[in-house]
């Protein structure tokens, strides 16, 4: 893709070997020709480091004269959408070309028609660890070798342990073959004297046995030691290959490496975090479960004096419970045995209305409603345990009863309009109220009192104050229920 640019601008940072900040630094940066197959100078001056730091721009002009061919390739380049090859070398009197980067990285602004070299950060070498090659020798790397001298010291630290030891064996193996020599011609000495020496052969034998022992043993040392140099020249090719297998993977892998050892490092401070952070989650939920505790304690508190009170109105429950189900033996005792077909007048009217609204709420969805109800009913009148007793005639029933004792009664039914609706409400709040406020609200739902007073040292209780309710607040409540309600007293 063609673009349209007109400054090219460099930078880039250059540390000494021992990663420290250089000044008065003189560079340059060159152009490769792909037609001259050469490297030529961008810069006409040289360009001097401030604090390791240079930033160098250079203008693309739209007319260039046809003997700089160099600016003229880098723009026909550029506007080809390629980019061209850079490097920065440093300014030298001596033949030799020494090259600090080659890499670097490229960003165009095309808004500002500006592309921007950057060649990063580069560690100077030194001179014993410059990179030679054929037409060039390479004194900076992309990474912080300074890092790998103590290491690399020690490597060579052991490099010529081993060569010590090397020469140390080779001179002891010259020493052995030397004494094996001059044996040797001893050996040749006596075998010659035996041939002329009669008397000195039982002498010469034995010493002849004795060198020979001794021969031996030489013959075995020198084995020995012959084993042992292959093994310490096996290990010091080893130990050689290492080192130069780990100079090459120093010079070529150590930037991998350390963004790896630098990706681990990161990993290992995020962990280190995370579990910090645990640690105070930790901490705080020990703290909350503390305060939560002291929370428990005091519900607990609460829940004891509360249950004291439900206590006691369980008792009061009890008791009513008792007294009802004594009246209510006693009123079963009296229809089932001498009054069959006699009912309390609240029940029959009651009973009738039931009918009513139950008849009422089937035609809920009809064309036609119930308006007012009369009812004429022929019933005998008497007194009973429950109040008012209706005897309801059949015409069985009616043969035996004088008609002196029958009355008619009629029953008449109509809307109540202002009437508190109760079926499906819930039990209203009547906590903190006094015995009149209560009955007020209890008149209003049809609702009947069951006052209860109770003593309590409760500081935050007025007396007269009422403290529970039995139904609770929100239940299911009926027309006609009753309601107990324990009011505060003095304990004196």
């Amino acid at each position: 893709m063609a673009v349209n640019l007109e400054h090219i601008q460099f930078q880039g940072i250059i540390f000494d070997a021992s990663n420290t900040l250089i000044s008065e630094y003189p560079i340059h940066i060159q152009f490769y020709n792909v037609n001259l197959k050469s490297w030529l100078s961008l810069t006409e001056k040289s360009i001097v480091l401030k604090k390791s730091k240079f930033l160098y721009e250079l203008e693309i002009p739209d007319r260039i004269s046809t003997s700089n061919q160099t600016m003229r390739i880098v723009r026909e380049v550029l506007k080809s959408g390629g980019i061209p090859s850079f490097r920065i070398v440093k300014e030298s009197k001596e033949d030799i070309i020494e090259v600090i980067a080659r890499s670097y990285t490229t960003t165009i602004q095309q808004e500002k028609e500006i592309v921007n070299i950057n060649f990063g950060e580069h560690w100077l070498l030194n001179k014993e660890a410059f990179i030679q090659k054929e037409d060039h020798v390479i004194i900076a790397s992309s990474v912080p070798v300074f890092e790998m001298s103590s290491t690399l010291e020690s490597l060579k630290e052991e490099r010529e342990k081993f060569n010590q030891d090397k020469a140390k064996l080779s001179k002891e193996i010259e020493g052995l073959n030397t004494a094996i020599t001059t044996l040797s011609k001893e050996k040749e000495i006596i075998e010659n004297n035996v041939a002329t020496k009669d008397t000195a052969i039982n002498e010469l034998n034995e010493r002849v046995v004795l060198l020979q022992a001794k021969l031996n043993e030489e013959i075995s040392a020198k084995e020995e030691l012959t084993t042992a140099t292959i093994s310490l020249r096996a290990q010091i090719n080893e130990q050689q290959k290492m080192i130069a297998d780990y100079e090459k993977e120093a010079s070529e892998n150590y930037k991998e490496r350390f963004f790896a050892l630098e990706k681990q490092v990161i990993k290992v401070e995020k962990e280190k975090n995370d579990l910090v952070k645990e640690k105070q989650a930790f901490l705080e939920s020990v703290k909350k479960l503390q305060l939560d505790t002291e929370k428990y304690k005091d519900i607990i508190k609460e829940k004891d004096a509360e249950l004291s009170t439900n206590q006691v109105l369980v008792s009061s429950l009890e008791q009513k419970t008792e007294k009802l189900r004594e009246e209510l033996e006693e009123a079963r005792s009296y229809n089932q045995t001498e009054h069959p077909n006699k009912l309390a007048a609240s029940k029959v009217y009651g009973s009738i209305v039931n009918d009513v609204i139950k008849a009422d709420e089937e035609l809920a969805n009809s064309r036609f409603k119930l308006a007012n109800v009369s009812l004429n009913l022929k019933t005998t009148v008497e007194k009973g345990p429950e109040g008012t007793l209706l005897g309801l005639l059949d015409f069985e029933s009616a043969k035996g009863i004088n008609g002196a004792a029958v009355s008619d009664i009629s029953i008449d039914i109509v809307p109540n309009n202002a009437a508190v609706v109760t079926n499906g409400l819930k039990m209203p709040n009547i906590l903190g109220l006094t015995e009149t406020a209560v009955r007020k609200v209890l008149l209003d739902y049809g609702l009947k009192l069951d006052a209860v007073y109770h003593a309590t040292d409760n500081q935050n209780l007025v007396e007269g104050q009422s403290f529970k309710q039995s139904p609770a607040p929100e239940a299911t409540i009926e027309e006609g229920q009753e309601v107990i309600v324990i009011f505060a007293k003095s304990i004196k």
